[in-house]
């Protein structure tokens, strides 16, 4: 209690603090969520990993073909846009893991904008898309993976200088 009352546990940022796509442990990465919740925590850099929509504009991603396993795109009907569509798991003969390729680029900033953040991950056992967008690694939480809202990189960076990073 002397320790919540002198505010020795007031958190302060600092550069060795990096919030890595946000706090990708607890929120989808790259979203508004994930890098609210790193300034909280008192990262002292966010970072925003860089990629291109189809009309030329900067998002964050951590990869530019990273939409179908971070993002609700096969549930919409962008799904149809993705450089590879769903595949599910091939349970006869080859055994070949489900799969999907959908890319940034394959999509321009307004469609992005409409899309869903979740946390990464896809199921490769999967016969539907709601089971391969269920597959989240079991030492991450979707208790705060509730539609995270995705962002440009302006957006980004408008966020993190208004925090003073």
């Amino acid at each position: 209690e002397a320790c919540v009352r002198s505010g020795a546990l007031e958190v302060e940022p600092h550069d060795f603090s990096i919030g890595h796509r946000g706090a990708c442990m607890q929120f989808p990465e790259h979203t508004l969520e994930s890098y609210r919740a790193a300034i909280a925590q008192g990262a002292g850099i966010v970072e925003c990993d860089v990629a291109v929509t189809a009309d030329g504009e900067l998002v964050c991603r951590h990869s530019q073909c990273d939409l179908h396993t971070t993002t609700n795109i096969l549930a919409t009907s962008l799904a149809s846009k993705c450089s590879q569509a769903f595949a599910p798991y091939n349970s006869s003969g080859t055994g070949e893991a489900a799969s999907a390729t959908c890319c940034t680029s394959d999509i321009t900033l307004a469609e992005f904008k409409t899309l869903c953040g979740k946390m990464d991950g896809a199921d490769g056992m999967a016969a539907t898309v709601e089971e391969y967008m269920a597959g989240t690694a079991s030492w991450r939480t979707d208790l705060y993976s509730t539609c995270g809202t995705l962002v440009s990189h302006a957006e980004s960076i408008s966020l993190i200088k208004s925090h003073g990073r």
